[in-house]
């Protein structure tokens, strides 16, 4: 029963008799004459009170030792409510505003808001959430009515937590109302219904609909100048290129040209990881040798010169010591610091199968390989830079006749993750044409963005040892057009 004073101070609330007596609330003189009681029922069955004053200071107690679940808890495994969303409040009162205001699925935390948010998972305070019926992890769309003051924040975000932010919404109050009660008692139940109805879905990191994504700038697409080739191969920002080939096919030497011709023509400092390559000797004279046109020994002093400035200006190289262990990480920091200290462009790792590839005991390689691509793809979006990867084929074998067929990018070693995940995939090979003439071919056998950076297709091509160029035997236009810096 329920005492006139009693009645007439919940009634100042907006809160309904008849939907008071229908959830058993009562007074209770046990504690005193400003008490009242509200019964928590799981199927059926009382399993807990909360009593609390309703006039002066709030205060509130429950029953010793009894379970704490959801107010009105058994509305999450109606199925007859299943279409409608399941809006959580932080009280009993503000639940029961909102069920006279037509949300027929309304629950309250049997314990309010806390001070602070918590991060403990021993605490006990959210135990309610996991002795909720089984039906809780299937709602779809919940609404989070909580206080709009701190510790109301707190709870709102501590829910959002426990029960998944991507199915969670939160609700904005007008102007001087930090509750559902006190809404109702100032803009009555149409205002409650639109705070509710307008509720919006808490923010996911990463989610966005077409209208929030900022517009992406359309990165610059550049033609190497190999005439045929740059209609299959084109360099842009942000991509991955796996390149392989069997040894001594001209892997090495063929991103060496390319990473001229990007520096020479467009400017693009490049960065070399090689751990077959002496960068002292061996870069150096292919890159002297790119940039003069003539072989090192036939160099003058003043090319020599004018060579050793522009390698220095546009190119560095990641050399581990004797001491260090060139993983994944240890290749990767150094290239972040190739970009921001040098500038660097083009980021060239040759090749792959010479990285120290320590792994957690529980990854396979395949998986650690396929981490790894994802790795370098993160890398080339972050920085807005390319990325090359040089990756030998397994142990090709010989066919009847003595000769090796051209390696795909499924043959290179460790996992097939090099062919499905690459943006572009180039395959160098060398052998004879039916005259037995030796000739090389770059295959192009995998373009992700077609229309931007190329199509598949095989392109005959020479390399001149003379000048460390590839030029197609298709085209006599192959030589790059020289940024005249360097002139």
């Amino acid at each position: 029963m329920m005492t006139p004073a009693h009645l007439e101070a919940l009634e100042a609330r907006g809160l309904d008799p008849e939907m008071l007596a229908r959830h058993g609330v009562e007074s209770f003189a046990r504690l005193g004459v400003d008490w009242i009681s509200i019964p928590f029922v799981k199927q059926g069955r009382v399993v807990n009170h909360k009593y609390r004053t309703i006039r002066g200071q709030k205060e509130f107690r429950q029953d010793k030792d009894a379970e704490k679940v959801f107010w009105n808890v058994d509305v999450i495994s109606d199925q007859t409510l299943a279409k409608y969303p399941l809006i959580i409040t932080e009280g009993e009162f503000d639940a029961m505003i909102a069920l006279q205001c037509g949300k027929p699925r309304v629950v309250s935390v049997p314990d309010g808001a806390p001070p602070a948010t918590i991060t403990d998972p021993a605490s006990r305070k959210y135990e309610f959430i996991h002795t909720a019926p089984g039906e809780l992890g299937q709602v779809p769309e919940i609404i989070l009515c909580t206080d709009g003051d701190q510790p109301g924040i707190n709870l709102m975000n501590d829910l959002a937590i426990r029960l998944g932010k991507s199915r969670c919404k939160f609700v904005q109050y007008p102007e001087g109302c930090k509750d559902l009660n006190d809404v109702f008692k100032v803009h009555g139940a149409a205002g409650v219904q639109r705070v509710i109805d307008g509720a919006q879905w808490m923010d996911v990191p990463g989610l966005y609909s077409m209208d929030e994504l900022p517009p992406i700038a359309r990165q610059p697409v550049y033609r190497l100048g190999y005439g045929e080739l740059d209609n299959h191969y084109r360099m842009r920002p942000q991509d991955l290129t796996i390149i392989t080939g069997i040894p001594s096919h001209g892997k090495s030497s063929f991103i060496t040209d390319v990473a001229c011709r990007m520096a020479k023509q467009f400017g693009w400092p490049a960065c070399f990881a090689s751990f077959e390559q002496q960068p002292q000797t061996d870069h150096r004279r292919a890159l002297r040798t790119w940039f003069t046109g003539k072989k090192e020994k036939n160099q003058t002093q003043d090319e020599l010169l004018r060579a050793d400035r522009w390698i220095n200006d546009m190119f560095s190289f990641i050399v581990p010591s004797n001491e260090d262990y060139a993983t994944l990480d240890w290749v990767m920091d150094r290239a972040s610091a190739a970009v921001i200290r040098h500038g660097a462009k083009l980021i060239i790792i040759d090749p792959w199968n010479e990285l120290d590839h320590t792994r957690p005991s529980d990854q396979t390689l395949t998986e650690y390989t396929g981490f790894a691509i994802k790795e370098f793809k993160r890398f080339a979006r972050k920085h807005q830079v390319h990325v090359i990867v040089a990756a030998h084929p397994a142990k090709m074998l010989p066919d009847k006749d003595g000769t090796i067929r051209m390696p795909s990018l499924y043959d290179i070693s460790d996992s097939a993750h090099w062919a499905n995940k690459a943006d572009a995939g180039l395959v160098i090979w060398r052998g004879t044409d039916k005259m037995g003439n030796q000739i090389s071919k770059v295959k192009i056998a995998k373009v992700r963005y077609q229309e931007e950076i190329g199509i598949p297709g095989e392109v005959e091509v020479r390399f001149n040892p003379d000048t460390a160029h590839y030029e197609c035997i298709s085209t006599d236009e192959n030589r790059p057009v020289m940024d005249q810096r360097w002139q």
